[in-house]
């Protein structure tokens, strides 16, 4: 029995792109033919999506052909979804699958710190 390659990913649907907001964006999310997961932002997703299945896409998606969108946050303002595309990146692709399919309660449980709390105050 052989496995699709995009494996966890086919339970997600495709999604539309979203209509071009003036002066917001996206952060949005790609799910790759070989099972690798792509984080981005830009204002018009849509363009994007077309120039991550062409030549001008990131190197990660020239890489990892055969793309598809299967989330998306925003509008919001540039500076915040830069920020959190950077914060997207460095999560663990379980903690991205989680917030794909809006498992709040397993999101939870993975964002928990692995270090024991101290007795200090907090402020």
């Amino acid at each position: 029995m052989s496995q699709h390659p995009e494996g966890d990913l086919l339970q997600f649907p495709t999604r539309e792109t979203p209509a071009p907001a003036s002066g917001s964006a996206f952060v949005y999310i790609l799910a790759c033919a070989d099972g690798g997961i792509y984080v981005g932002s830009a204002c018009d997703v849509a363009k994007r999506l077309s120039e991550h299945c062409g030549s001008k896409g990131a190197k990660f998606t020239r890489d990892h052909p055969g793309v598809r969108l299967i989330y998306v946050e925003g509008p919001l303002p540039n500076t915040i979804a830069l920020q959190r595309e950077r914060q997207l990146k460095r999560w663990s692709r379980a903690k991205k699958l989680a917030l794909i399919g809006n498992q709040t309660l397993v999101l939870k449980k993975l964002s928990e710190s692995r270090e024991p709390r101290t007795g200090g105050s907090r402020r």
